[in-house]
Protein backbone atom coordinates (compact mmCIF):
# COMPACT_ATOMS: atom_id res chain seq x y z
CA UNK A 1 0.00 0.00 0.00
CA UNK A 2 1.21 3.50 -1.58
CA UNK A 3 2.29 6.49 1.17
CA UNK A 4 -1.39 8.37 -0.60
CA UNK A 5 -3.36 5.21 0.70
CA UNK A 6 -2.39 5.45 4.01
CA UNK A 7 -4.32 7.89 6.67
CA UNK A 8 -1.52 9.32 8.55
CA UNK A 9 -1.47 10.36 12.67
CA UNK A 10 0.82 12.74 14.30
CA UNK A 11 4.05 9.85 13.88
CA UNK A 12 3.69 10.60 9.72
CA UNK A 13 4.59 14.20 10.52
CA UNK A 14 7.42 13.22 12.83
CA UNK A 15 8.80 10.98 10.48
CA UNK A 16 8.52 13.60 7.32
CA UNK A 17 9.59 16.70 9.60
CA UNK A 18 13.14 14.26 10.97
CA UNK A 19 14.36 13.52 7.51
CA UNK A 20 13.22 16.69 6.00
CA UNK A 21 15.43 18.49 9.03
CA UNK A 22 18.36 16.02 8.19
CA UNK A 23 18.03 17.13 4.06
CA UNK A 24 18.52 20.83 4.58
CA UNK A 25 21.53 20.47 7.17
CA UNK A 26 22.48 17.84 4.84
CA UNK A 27 22.45 19.53 1.63
CA UNK A 28 23.54 22.55 3.50
CA UNK A 29 26.71 21.12 4.86
CA UNK A 30 27.76 20.14 1.39
CA UNK A 31 26.79 22.80 -0.64
CA UNK A 32 30.79 24.28 -1.54
CA UNK A 33 31.80 20.50 -1.48
CA UNK A 34 32.84 18.87 -5.08
CA UNK A 35 30.69 16.28 -4.00
CA UNK A 36 27.97 15.20 -6.31
CA UNK A 37 24.12 14.26 -4.03
CA UNK A 38 21.60 11.72 -4.71
CA UNK A 39 18.36 11.31 -3.11
CA UNK A 40 16.39 7.76 -3.32
CA UNK A 41 12.82 7.39 -1.91
CA UNK A 42 12.72 3.22 -1.72
CA UNK A 43 8.86 3.73 -1.34
CA UNK A 44 7.77 7.51 -2.85
CA UNK A 45 4.07 6.82 -3.03
CA UNK A 46 1.94 9.49 -4.87
CA UNK A 47 3.65 12.31 -3.41
CA UNK A 48 1.46 13.38 -0.48
CA UNK A 49 -0.21 11.86 2.54
CA UNK A 50 -3.76 12.41 3.99
CA UNK A 51 -3.96 12.64 7.88
CA UNK A 52 -6.88 11.10 9.97
CA UNK A 53 -8.01 14.89 9.78
CA UNK A 54 -8.41 15.40 6.96
CA UNK A 55 -5.16 17.55 6.30
CA UNK A 56 -3.49 16.15 3.23
CA UNK A 57 0.64 17.08 3.25
CA UNK A 58 3.38 16.84 1.55
CA UNK A 59 4.70 13.24 1.25
CA UNK A 60 8.61 12.41 1.18
CA UNK A 61 9.19 12.83 -2.37
CA UNK A 62 8.01 16.00 -2.70
CA UNK A 63 9.95 17.53 0.22
CA UNK A 64 13.26 16.03 -1.02
CA UNK A 65 13.15 18.13 -4.11
CA UNK A 66 13.08 21.15 -1.88
CA UNK A 67 16.77 20.55 -1.78
CA UNK A 68 19.64 20.80 -3.69
CA UNK A 69 20.28 17.01 -4.98
CA UNK A 70 21.95 16.44 -8.43
CA UNK A 71 19.78 13.33 -8.90
CA UNK A 72 16.38 12.15 -7.75
CA UNK A 73 15.31 8.71 -7.48
CA UNK A 74 11.91 7.45 -6.99
CA UNK A 75 10.94 3.70 -6.52
CA UNK A 76 7.30 2.97 -6.32
CA UNK A 77 5.92 -0.49 -6.82
CA UNK A 78 1.87 0.89 -7.54
CA UNK A 79 1.42 2.67 -11.14
CA UNK A 80 -1.47 4.70 -9.77
CA UNK A 81 0.55 6.08 -7.07
CA UNK A 82 3.88 6.55 -9.58
CA UNK A 83 1.92 8.62 -11.93
CA UNK A 84 0.48 10.61 -9.44
CA UNK A 85 3.73 11.81 -8.75
CA UNK A 86 4.65 12.04 -12.14
CA UNK A 87 2.22 14.70 -12.43
CA UNK A 88 2.89 16.33 -9.35
CA UNK A 89 6.49 17.00 -10.24
CA UNK A 90 5.22 17.98 -13.69
CA UNK A 91 3.54 20.76 -12.34
CA UNK A 92 5.51 21.38 -9.18
CA UNK A 93 9.39 20.83 -10.50
CA UNK A 94 9.87 20.78 -13.99
CA UNK A 95 12.59 22.63 -14.00
CA UNK A 96 14.45 19.49 -12.16
CA UNK A 97 13.11 17.33 -14.50
CA UNK A 98 16.63 16.36 -16.03
CA UNK A 99 17.60 15.33 -12.46
CA UNK A 100 14.64 12.93 -11.33
CA UNK A 101 14.19 9.13 -12.63
CA UNK A 102 10.81 7.72 -11.18
CA UNK A 103 11.35 3.90 -11.44
CA UNK A 104 8.50 1.30 -11.19
CA UNK A 105 9.39 -2.00 -9.07
CA UNK A 106 10.10 -3.67 -5.91
CA UNK A 107 12.59 -1.78 -3.97
CA UNK A 108 14.20 -5.37 -2.57
CA UNK A 109 15.28 -5.91 -6.72
CA UNK A 110 15.84 -1.81 -6.92
CA UNK A 111 18.24 -1.75 -3.99
CA UNK A 112 19.98 -5.17 -4.12
CA UNK A 113 22.63 -4.39 -6.45
CA UNK A 114 23.10 -0.69 -5.52
CA UNK A 115 26.71 -1.22 -4.37
CA UNK A 116 27.61 -2.23 -7.90
CA UNK A 117 27.93 1.18 -8.66
CA UNK A 118 31.35 3.08 -7.96
CA UNK A 119 29.45 5.98 -5.94
CA UNK A 120 31.97 6.32 -3.39
CA UNK A 121 35.04 6.65 -5.82
CA UNK A 122 33.26 9.23 -8.12
CA UNK A 123 32.55 11.72 -5.40
CA UNK A 124 28.48 10.64 -5.07
CA UNK A 125 27.15 11.04 -1.71
CA UNK A 126 23.58 10.98 -0.75
CA UNK A 127 20.65 9.76 2.03
CA UNK A 128 18.24 7.28 1.08
CA UNK A 129 14.74 7.05 2.67
CA UNK A 130 13.30 3.15 3.69
CA UNK A 131 9.67 3.59 4.58
CA UNK A 132 8.06 0.34 4.06
CA UNK A 133 4.84 -0.84 4.32
CA UNK A 134 4.54 -3.85 6.85
CA UNK A 135 7.52 -6.09 6.41
CA UNK A 136 7.87 -5.76 2.96
CA UNK A 137 12.32 -4.72 3.01
CA UNK A 138 14.92 -7.23 2.89
CA UNK A 139 17.84 -6.48 5.35
CA UNK A 140 19.64 -7.41 2.23
CA UNK A 141 19.10 -3.74 1.36
CA UNK A 142 20.67 -2.41 4.19
CA UNK A 143 23.63 -4.46 3.96
CA UNK A 144 24.16 -3.47 0.05
CA UNK A 145 23.38 0.00 0.85
CA UNK A 146 26.34 0.12 3.66
CA UNK A 147 29.00 -1.05 1.11
CA UNK A 148 28.49 1.35 -0.98
CA UNK A 149 29.87 3.82 1.57
CA UNK A 150 28.15 6.49 0.23
CA UNK A 151 24.27 6.69 1.44
CA UNK A 152 22.86 7.79 4.80
CA UNK A 153 20.20 6.23 5.71
CA UNK A 154 16.60 6.67 7.05
CA UNK A 155 14.73 3.68 7.65
CA UNK A 156 11.34 3.70 9.84
CA UNK A 157 11.55 0.07 10.78
CA UNK A 158 8.20 -1.19 11.05
CA UNK A 159 7.96 -2.43 14.46
CA UNK A 160 4.74 -2.46 15.33
CA UNK A 161 4.17 -5.08 12.38
CA UNK A 162 7.21 -7.14 13.61
CA UNK A 163 6.08 -7.23 16.86
CA UNK A 164 2.67 -8.69 16.62
CA UNK A 165 4.52 -11.44 14.68
CA UNK A 166 6.83 -12.03 17.75
CA UNK A 167 4.13 -14.07 19.53
CA UNK A 168 4.44 -14.18 23.49
CA UNK A 169 4.74 -18.21 23.46
CA UNK A 170 7.39 -18.12 20.92
CA UNK A 171 5.45 -20.70 18.61
CA UNK A 172 5.65 -18.64 15.48
CA UNK A 173 4.51 -20.37 12.08
CA UNK A 174 7.30 -21.60 9.79
CA UNK A 175 6.16 -18.90 7.09
CA UNK A 176 6.13 -15.60 9.58
CA UNK A 177 9.34 -17.44 11.22
CA UNK A 178 10.86 -17.11 7.41
CA UNK A 179 9.42 -13.16 6.96
CA UNK A 180 10.87 -12.32 10.63
CA UNK A 181 14.42 -13.77 9.65
CA UNK A 182 14.35 -11.49 5.97
CA UNK A 183 13.21 -8.06 7.78
CA UNK A 184 16.15 -8.99 10.92
CA UNK A 185 19.07 -9.93 8.27
CA UNK A 186 19.75 -12.94 10.80
CA UNK A 187 18.05 -15.95 12.48
CA UNK A 188 19.72 -15.14 15.57
CA UNK A 189 16.89 -13.49 16.77
CA UNK A 190 15.11 -16.81 17.36
CA UNK A 191 17.95 -16.88 20.73
CA UNK A 192 18.39 -13.16 21.36
CA UNK A 193 14.50 -12.17 21.13
CA UNK A 194 13.53 -15.29 23.29
CA UNK A 195 15.27 -16.80 26.09
CA UNK A 196 14.68 -19.96 28.18
CA UNK A 197 12.50 -19.38 31.70
CA UNK A 198 14.09 -21.29 34.16
CA UNK A 199 10.14 -21.77 35.11
CA UNK A 200 8.11 -24.82 32.95
CA UNK A 201 4.90 -25.34 31.52
CA UNK A 202 2.32 -27.52 32.91
CA UNK A 203 3.66 -30.11 30.34
CA UNK A 204 7.00 -29.28 31.87
CA UNK A 205 7.94 -28.20 28.26
CA UNK A 206 10.67 -25.44 27.82
CA UNK A 207 8.69 -22.38 28.70
CA UNK A 208 10.38 -18.76 26.95
CA UNK A 209 10.18 -15.10 27.77
CA UNK A 210 9.71 -12.88 24.71
CA UNK A 211 11.87 -9.40 25.11
CA UNK A 212 10.68 -6.32 26.15
CA UNK A 213 9.70 -3.05 23.41
CA UNK A 214 12.91 -2.13 25.16
CA UNK A 215 14.45 -5.41 24.47
CA UNK A 216 13.61 -5.76 20.62
CA UNK A 217 14.01 -2.18 20.00
CA UNK A 218 18.07 -2.65 21.30
CA UNK A 219 18.46 -5.76 18.77
CA UNK A 220 17.23 -3.77 16.08
CA UNK A 221 19.58 -1.29 16.96
CA UNK A 222 22.35 -4.15 17.15
CA UNK A 223 21.69 -5.02 13.99
CA UNK A 224 21.69 -1.49 12.19
CA UNK A 225 25.56 -1.43 14.29
CA UNK A 226 26.70 -4.83 12.83
CA UNK A 227 25.91 -3.62 9.67
CA UNK A 228 27.13 -0.44 9.19
CA UNK A 229 29.66 -0.98 11.30
CA UNK A 230 28.56 1.36 14.75
CA UNK A 231 28.01 4.38 12.50
CA UNK A 232 24.39 4.57 13.31
CA UNK A 233 22.35 7.00 15.67
CA UNK A 234 22.08 5.32 19.10
CA UNK A 235 19.33 7.21 19.76
CA UNK A 236 16.17 5.67 17.69
CA UNK A 237 12.88 7.26 18.37
CA UNK A 238 9.79 5.08 18.91
CA UNK A 239 7.15 6.45 17.01
CA UNK A 240 3.31 6.11 18.73
CA UNK A 241 -0.09 6.06 18.22
CA UNK A 242 -2.77 8.25 20.89
CA UNK A 243 -2.51 5.30 22.95
CA UNK A 244 1.14 5.09 23.40
CA UNK A 245 1.58 1.83 22.04
CA UNK A 246 5.03 1.77 19.64
CA UNK A 247 4.47 1.70 15.66
CA UNK A 248 7.93 2.90 14.23
CA UNK A 249 10.78 2.80 14.81
CA UNK A 250 13.31 5.51 13.65
CA UNK A 251 16.59 4.79 13.15
CA UNK A 252 19.29 6.44 11.09
CA UNK A 253 22.76 4.92 9.47
CA UNK A 254 25.86 6.48 7.96
CA UNK A 255 27.61 4.33 5.42
CA UNK A 256 30.61 6.97 4.70
CA UNK A 257 33.87 5.65 6.28
CA UNK A 258 35.15 8.87 6.56
CA UNK A 259 35.66 9.84 9.82
CA UNK A 260 35.33 12.97 10.08
CA UNK A 261 32.06 12.62 7.51
CA UNK A 262 30.35 9.97 9.82
CA UNK A 263 30.70 12.14 13.11
CA UNK A 264 29.10 15.24 11.06
CA UNK A 265 26.37 12.96 9.90
CA UNK A 266 25.72 11.09 13.09
CA UNK A 267 25.66 14.47 15.18
CA UNK A 268 22.83 15.85 13.42
CA UNK A 269 20.46 12.99 13.32
CA UNK A 270 20.94 12.46 16.61
CA UNK A 271 20.25 16.02 17.42
CA UNK A 272 17.19 15.35 15.14
CA UNK A 273 16.44 12.04 16.87
CA UNK A 274 16.31 13.90 20.23
CA UNK A 275 13.75 16.34 19.20
CA UNK A 276 11.85 13.36 17.75
CA UNK A 277 11.46 11.89 21.10
CA UNK A 278 10.37 15.20 23.19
Amino acid sequence: MSESQKFGGPWTVQKLSAVENYLNSYTTALKNTPLKLCYIDAFSGAGYVTLKSGETIDGSAIRALRYPFDRYYFFEQDSECLNALREKIRMDFDDKKDKIELVQGDCNELLKNIDQASWFNKNWRGVIFLDPFAMDLSWSCLESISRTKAFDVWYLFPFSAVNRNLTTSGKILPANEAKLTKIFGSSDWKTIIYKESPQLTYLDEPNLAKASVEGLKQYILGRLQETFYGAVAPNPALLRNKMNSSLFLLCFAASNPNEQAKALALKLAKHILEKVSD
